[in-house]
């Protein structure tokens, strides 16, 4: 009994360490989508630097990631965001500390970046979540990054 009681245990720690390191092994594969995203703009050749943040988080169905943070005055930046290989899982919107919304990508088909300049300093809101008609949960990551100056 003690045996077969062990090997229960052991099979299912082994099976859950499984489903982690998959899991795991899956969002960190975001990190390189969402990274190219963020690689050179080959119609101005312009580039993008992250600010050094990866914003990762495992989402389910109406589950909503929340980041604040301060755009500066003067900068363009981008915002880029996956759920996966397929480009318009995620859904992000921008928020300025009113709660009014600056910017949707679920008007532009769930565009997996958008590029903007700040015309004044702000404190704002980023929320992701997924797009619940394309996926119900998973991994999502979201990072923001800042045009270099030529």
């Amino acid at each position: 009994m003690k045996n077969s009681l062990f090997s229960f245990a052991v099979l299912t720690l082994t099976l859950i360490s499984s489903l982690t390191l998959s899991s795991q092994t899956h969002c960190d594969s975001l990190h390189n989508i969402v990274k190219d995203l963020l690689s050179e703009n080959i119609y101005d050749n312009s580039i993008y630097i992250t600010d050094g943040q990866a914003y990762k988080s495992f989402l389910g169905e109406s589950e909503i990631s929340e980041i604040s943070t301060t755009l500066f005055e003067g900068t363009t930046y981008r915002i880029a965001t996956s759920a996966g290989i397929e480009e318009n899982f995620m859904l992000f919107e921008l928020y300025d500390q009113d709660r009014n919304l600056l910017f949707s990508n679920s008007d532009y088909n769930n565009s997996p970046y958008w590029d903007f300049k700040v015309e004044n300093t702000i404190e704002c809101t980023i929320e992701t979540h997924l797009d619940l008609n394309k996926k119900l949960e998973g991994c999502a990551l979201m990072m923001i990054a800042f045009k270099k100056a030529k």
